[in-house]
């Protein structure tokens, strides 16, 4: 892992991160602007997501002290960041603080089957934020998945085993100095659960959403329905009449072209004709 330098942990309406978010946003507008991209609506389970994980932040903090520095800045050396003193963020979903050494930092992932593509990306980049955390602070902070779950049944989360394993963990019976460092431990919330707790704090859900969002989730994120493209009709016939037009137009020019340019060549079996002279009567010599 390359070496970050000076890593800190920023709160969440730092100005520079606010001026860097707003660039990032503009230059991703840009960007799709430039490819043709059109905006696709986002999913009902991926807009709800947002409410959920406020809930899970605020039923997390019943049993740790999540703290509002939860914004890494670092600079990248393979992006020469300590030369033009440039600053890159990366945001935490959570970070939990004793005092003020940061000892837990979690990661929300939402699936709506539970797979275990998704704990593993999430181990992954656990292990990459405790390895920033350790470069800038001098010590290794535990790292936790927070899995919510919008499907039905019980979430596959793969072996335990491995440096990015998770195994499951009752989130009443965890105490933060005992969470084990492998398997990563994984704490697993229902979507319904979340909902309930965002709106319990305050937060406004539209009960039309968290049903959609509930269809999508039970059939997984990827199974969700698209919308209808709808294509506008064509004149097959018209359009198989100008194509064979072209292609014939083609194939004589490319025809013309090439008896102009190719020489004739002659037969190697026919040998060129040349007049003989006859002697006999009445010729010359």
């Amino acid at each position: 892992m390359p070496n970050y330098g000076k890593v800190d942990l920023v709160p969440f309406n730092d100005a520079e991160y606010l001026r860097w978010s707003e660039g990032f946003a503009f230059r991703r507008r840009r960007e799709r602007q430039r490819e043709g991209k059109v905006r696709i609506e986002p999913a009902a389970l991926s807009i709800i997501s947002f409410a959920a994980e406020f809930g899970v932040r605020s039923i997390l903090s019943r049993h740790f002290h999540l703290g509002d520095r939860r914004i890494l800045r670092y600079q990248d050396p393979e992006h020469d960041d300590h030369h033009r003193g440039r600053h890159r963020f990366r945001e935490l979903d959570a970070v939990a603080f004793t005092g003020d050494k940061a000892t837990a930092v979690f990661e929300f992932k939402l699936s709506g089957l539970g797979s275990a593509s998704a704990v593993s990306r999430a181990a992954k980049q656990l292990r990459s934020a405790a390895e920033m955390i350790r470069q800038g602070y001098g010590h290794t902070p535990k790292v936790a998945v927070v899995l919510i779950h919008a499907g039905e049944g019980h979430p596959d989360l793969g072996k335990p085993g491995g440096r990015y394993g998770v195994r499951p963990v009752p989130l009443e019976k965890v105490r933060l100095d005992h969470l084990p460092d492998q398997p990563i431990p994984c704490f697993i919330f229902s979507m319904k659960e979340a909902i309930e707790e965002a709106r319990r704090i305050g937060h406004q859900v539209d009960h039309e959403l968290e049903r959609r969002a509930a269809r999508e989730g039970k059939h997984g994120l990827q199974s969700a329905k698209p919308r209808r493209l709808r294509l506008p009709r064509l004149p097959i016939g018209e359009l198989l009449t100008a194509i064979s037009w072209m292609t014939r137009s083609l194939i004589q020019a490319v025809g013309h072209v090439t008896r102009k340019v190719t020489r004739r060549r002659t037969s190697s079996h026919h040998a060129p004709y040349r007049r003989r002279r006859r002697s006999g009567r009445g010729y010359r010599r």
